[in-house]
């Protein structure tokens, strides 16, 4: 499942952030800010995506702790 939710990551980064990400950087392990280059806008506009597409919320709790692809992907797999 998980590789499933990191394919759907990728589109989600190339669709919502329209190239401003190399998706080809996503991985489990890849951080958002420093191997991402994203900025705290592209992460609000990330995690609406992904609220949107699975149904989870996140709160601000949640924006301090995740700090890789991978940290959402858990967030999805534990609330989905």
């Amino acid at each position: 499942m998980i590789m499933e939710i990191l394919e759907k990551l990728k589109e989600l980064f190339e669709k919502v952030l329209e190239g401003d990400v190399d998706v080809s950087k996503v991985s489990p392990e890849a951080r958002l800010v420093e191997d991402l280059d994203m900025q705290s806008i592209s992460m609000l506009y990330m995690a609406l995506a992904v609220e949107e597409e699975y149904g989870v919320k996140f709160d601000n709790d949640d924006f301090k702790k995740i700090r890789t692809v991978g940290d959402i992907i858990a967030k999805i797999e534990a609330e989905a």
